[in-house]
């Protein structure tokens, strides 16, 4: 274990990580995903700090970065560089941003403006200047801030009790957290219910101002260089879906809004969440025939440069807490996937 932190940090202090990420984007696809960008959060903060992918100050370094080191191209120049390889750059990275929180409009924008850096800003179109709190921001806020200490399960069957004292909060938030992402999402409005009653928490309570940006900030940010695809409209699991019904509003609809809102067809497509389990044939299909053109998961890595492929693209993770030492050496080491 010593021996390979100290390796890490050898190579680290070296430029070797950008000579490995540059050797590497010439021969695949760098797309970096992130969520939010916010300053340094306290104990007390009520959301889920598990999105939080870098601070203002990391975020600058890293977008100096890929800059210095990628060919950092948009959503658009992407798709023509797939259907057409010889149209990209020598070593093609994308930024893309997940759920469109308005920290995306307060601190990334600018800064990616500044940096005259394109970005994707996936969007659930449900929420954008509302006050509502999506599923998987409540249930963070209800057992973080529960008046008891141990509840029931809300999932109900044979599901272990919950203790959200504060030596056992963290596994229990870990626990439900694997248990949600499992759980079929016709049954989540009920669960949800469930997990307020016995925790005794309102989270509007803690929102002071709208979680996502509105629709005017995205048509800034647009004309601002910047593009806005589609992430569902509430964020669901989408292999969790089984009401075909419900996976056509949750796509074609956010398709269909964005194009309204925002007076051009979408692009791309992020799939919530996007790890193998929590993607689906059933969404695939919705996708296309919704008419997103492109679409990707969450799964962490480099993306294969293949002529025509275009959907369940991979992302490299940006990482909250990690210095920029780390970044470097995650961003340059991160698995290729197929």
């Amino acid at each position: 274990m010593k021996l390979g932190w100290l390796a890490r940090r050898a190579f680290t202090v070296t430029p070797l990580p950008e000579m490995v990420l540059r050797f590497r984007a010439r021969r695949h696809l760098t797309v970096l995903g992130y969520h939010r960008i916010l300053p340094p959060v306290g104990k007390d903060y009520p959301f889920n700090e598990s999105v939080i992918s870098a601070t203002p100050e990391e975020f600058a370094r890293e977008i100096k970065y890929l800059k210095a080191n990628t060919d950092v191209i948009s959503i658009a120049e992407l798709l023509s560089g797939l259907q057409n390889p010889a149209s990209l750059p020598d070593r093609p990275a994308v930024i893309t941003f997940d759920d469109a929180y308005v920290d995306n409009y307060q601190y990334a924008f600018p800064m990616l403006r500044e940096a005259g850096l394109p970005a994707c800003f996936f969007v659930c179109t449900a929420l954008p200047g509302t006050c509502e709190i999506p599923w998987h921001e409540e249930w963070v806020i209800c057992l973080k801030k529960s008046k008891s200490a141990k509840i029931e399960s809300p999932f109900c069957g044979d599901d272990a009790p919950y203790l959200l004292d504060s030596e056992n909060r963290a596994a229990s938030i870990s626990r439900f957290r694997q248990k949600a992402r499992y759980y079929p999402w016709s049954q989540v409005p009920a669960m949800l219910q469930r997990l307020r009653d016995s925790t005794g928490v309102n989270a509007r309570e803690f929102l002071t101002e709208s979680l996502f940006l509105s629709w005017d900030q995205a048509r800034e940010m647009e004309a601002g260089g910047m593009t806005m695809g589609g992430h569902t409209r509430t964020h669901p699991i989408l292999s969790r879906v089984d009401d075909a019904a419900v996976l056509e509003g949750e796509v074609a609809g956010c398709f269909q809004d964005l194009t309204r809102e925002l007076g051009k067809e979408p692009l791309a497509f992020a799939y919530p969440f996007g790890y193998a389990d929590y993607m689906s044939d059933a969404a695939d299909r919705e996708i296309e025939r919704a008419g997103f053109q492109l679409s990707f998961s969450f799964i962490n890595g480099f993306a294969p440069r293949e002529q025509g492929r275009v959907h369940r693209l991979p992302r490299i993770h940006a990482s909250h807490g990690e210095n920029y030492q780390s970044f470097r050496f995650r961003t340059a080491t991160a698995p290729c996937q197929n």
